[in-house]
């Protein structure tokens, strides 16, 4: 038993003599330290973060087929999408990001506050999978919601950023921005405005996602804010003319970008008004110091080890180069002596 240990320990040592000599060794070290790399080390920096919190508007309107991105006739939900997306993937490593619905008088988040780089993946995924089913309701009191998406911002520490065509159903003036005056300040944020500027119909889908026709202003009418003709409405008979002029002051059955309402908006919340074309419209209005700030953030720790792990593989590569230009070094320094 002694002899077999004593040849144990002399192989041993015989393959650590030559693993020292060739630098063999300085591989072994190597892998060990990438063993890390497999449970993705993080490392808290003091780093520039924009914890930003996305609210998409998914009201009908947003079904309308008015702008050019990606494709021309698109849908503004589908802009709405890839802008979140691109905005997203734009802001720096260590940020905090949310998601967020709105409809009616509702805003709902997706998903709580996630660092940006390690999840973005399945971010993304959930923003792709977004459709027009996510709707819980056609409509849409933009300022009601506007409100609500300040106040979860402000709970979560974060930038707002409200992507919206301003459509209102039903229509209300300005007057109602009294209310959303006294959260100015609360958060920082920026409006994103989508539509084209001409009225466009807003379509009616089946089941099957098909387009079967388009809101009309008798639709309009029952379930718009006209208490004046609302007995009108429930008289007509299904073909009967309607006399010209009777619903003039309907319009909700139509859509564009509401202008006049999101101004109103920006100027009584504080928040800047940024009409999007395509995604580098938003990237360029949230790439500012004043959605940034200082903070300690998780960041991917993988490239230190990496790092190490080179450097240490390219001194074992030369590492008999390396010893044997030092002995013969310490040689003509003991010969000098």
């Amino acid at each position: 038993m002694n002899q077999q240990l004593q040849q144990l320990l002399s192989y041993s040592y015989t393959y650590i003599t030559r693993a020292i000599n060739n630098g063999a060794f300085c591989y072994v070290i190597a892998v060990l330290i990438l063993i890390p790399v497999w449970f993705e080390p993080q490392m808290r920096l003091n780093s520039l973060v924009q914890d930003t919190l996305f609210i998409i508007d998914i009201s009908e309107s947003m079904s309308v087929r008015d702008v050019h991105y990606p494709t021309p006739r698109s849908d503004r939900l589908t802009l709405a999408k890839h802008t979140v997306q691109d905005s997203m993937a734009s802001l720096p490593c260590g940020s905090r990001v949310a998601l967020g619905l709105t409809a009616g008088e509702e805003s709902v988040l997706l998903f709580e506050p996630l660092e940006i780089c390690r999840h973005f993946p399945a971010i993304e995924k959930v923003i792709s999978s977004l459709n027009r089913r996510a709707r819980w309701i056609g409509d849409s009191k933009i300022t009601d919601v506007t409100i609500k998406a300040i106040q979860q911002a402000q709970e979560r520490n974060m930038n707002l950023v409200l992507l919206t065509d301003g459509d209102e159903m039903p229509r209300r003036t300005s007057l109602y921005m009294n209310k959303l005056a006294k959260h100015r300040g609360e958060v920082k944020g920026v409006l994103l405005g989508l539509g084209g500027d001409t009225l466009q119909p807003i379509p009616l889908f089946n089941e099957q996602d098909e387009v079967v026709g388009y809101w009309s202003q008798i639709d309009a009418l029952t379930q718009g804010n006209y208490p004046d003709l609302i007995a009108y409405a429930h008289a007509i008979k299904r073909g009967e003319t309607i006399p010209e002029g009777v619903l003039d002051q309907v319009n909700e059955h139509l859509s564009s970008f509401n202008k006049t309402i999101m101004e109103s908006l920006s100027k009584a919340s504080g928040f800047e008004l940024v009409r999007v074309q395509t995604p580098d419209d938003a990237i360029a209005a949230l790439n500012k110091k004043d959605y940034q700030r200082k903070a300690l953030a998780d960041r991917d720790a993988r490239w230190i080890y990496a790092l190490i792990t080179i450097v240490i593989t390219i001194i074992g590569w030369y590492w008999q180069s390396l010893t044997s230009k030092l002995r013969v070094f310490i040689v003509k320094q003991n010969l000098k002596k």
